[in-house]
């Protein structure tokens, strides 16, 4: 079940659609976490590529490549390390569609 869901950077209602970023919680354990996004305009769902950074602070210690999405929704799982416990990382999920990018922020502290 997914109980969380951020709520919208302004950049987000300037760009011409709308993202979600859907994560099961703040605290992961070390291991896999689910995440999901979608991205509509109205009702037109969209197709775009989404994106990860994680931040230390201001600092960008790693990414992830980008994924191709359809139908106005992605899923996909993070790998959490141990290396990550007891951080607090900046998750950010770059959207982009023809409308324009969208960047979703969540933070994570991992678990042991």
């Amino acid at each position: 079940m997914i109980v969380g869901i951020l709520a919208l950077p302004g950049s987000a209602l300037a760009s011409g659609f709308t993202a979600h970023l859907f994560l099961s919680t703040h605290q992961p354990k070390v291991g896999i976490q689910p995440v999901k996004v979608t991205a509509t305009r109205g009702r037109q769902k969209l197709s775009g590529t989404v994106n990860y950074q994680f931040f230390l602070g201001t600092t960008m210690v790693s990414h992830k490549p980008g994924h191709s999405f359809r139908n106005g929704s992605f899923r996909d799982t993070l790998k959490w390390p141990a290396e990550a416990v007891g951080h607090t990382i900046t998750l950010r999920v770059v959207v982009k569609t023809r409308y324009g990018t969208d960047n979703l922020n969540w933070w994570i502290r991992v678990r042991a």
